[in-house]
């Protein structure tokens, strides 16, 4: 069996150019599913795409609420286990999510005095908060 080459130049994850098509899997918990309200979301996939210039999930949310002048924001993570994207070999970029599984979901909530996320104990949610949420 051949043995097959991984490059990890990025510290989030390992590249594997012999893949076909060449594969970016991302190290355990590194990526997000984040919900944001009812109807927004992304994956976080930090420093490729939109998050290229960030490892932290926390100071690009901090620049989101700025961005959209928000005073509240809820928001749940689905941490990624697993989290592999086929990478185009010439760009480096993100190209189609190949694999994915999530292991933990944490809840959190802006506290606009503090300045901070703070988690939110999943069992304190009332019946309307987990409907907000899912």
């Amino acid at each position: 069996m051949t043995e097959q080459r991984k490059i990890e130049k990025f510290g989030v994850g390992n590249l594997f150019p012999d893949s076909h098509p060449p594969e970016f899997s991302f190290f355990k918990k590194k990526c997000i599913d984040v919900a944001i309200g009812y109807d927004d979301g992304f994956t976080f996939t930090p420093k490729f795409g939109d998050f290229k210039e960030t490892e932290d999930i926390f100071d690009y949310l901090k620049q989101y609420l700025e961005d959209k002048e928000l005073e509240k924001l809820d928001i749940r993570f689905d941490i990624l286990k697993t989290c592999i994207y086929q990478v185009n070999p010439d760009t480096l970029e993100l190209v189609e999510l190949l694999e994915c599984e999530k292991s933990d979901v944490e809840y959190f909530e802006w506290d606009k005095q503090t300045k901070n996320f703070e988690e939110v104990d999943s069992n304190s949610l009332s019946e309307e908060e987990e409907e907000y949420f899912h």
